[in-house]
């Protein structure tokens, strides 16, 4: 789930408009998999919070970078390493909310 809404931010970079696409989808898809909906909506809120930075199709991203006068591969080698970083102890967090029973 986490990493289909990455995936997803970079088509939809609006929050709301990608909650109102796949929540219907994944919630559901959630209680199938036995993971309860506060963990569906943490895998939403990484995948689409973590992607933020980096997604180019963000109009705040791209505002902030032009107006800093930085080309977006300069800002994407820049910042890879530690969005690595980030999704690798976010994945973590999301296990241990499943492991925890996160509800």
């Amino acid at each position: 789930m986490f990493l289909l809404q990455s995936a997803i931010n970079f088509l939809v970079p609006s929050g709301s408009g990608q909650a109102a696409l796949t929540m219907p989808i994944m919630a559901p898809l959630g209680d199938l998999l036995g993971v309860t909906r506060q963990v569906s909506v943490l895998a939403f809120q990484l995948g689409d919070g973590l992607t933020n930075v980096i997604v180019p199709t963000s109009a705040v991203l791209m505002g902030v970078l032009g107006a800093a006068r930085i080309d977006w591969l300069v800002w994407a080698r820049f910042i890879l390493s530690l969005m690595l970083w980030m999704f690798a102890l976010s994945a973590a967090f999301i296990v241990g909310a499943v492991w925890m029973g996160y509800s």
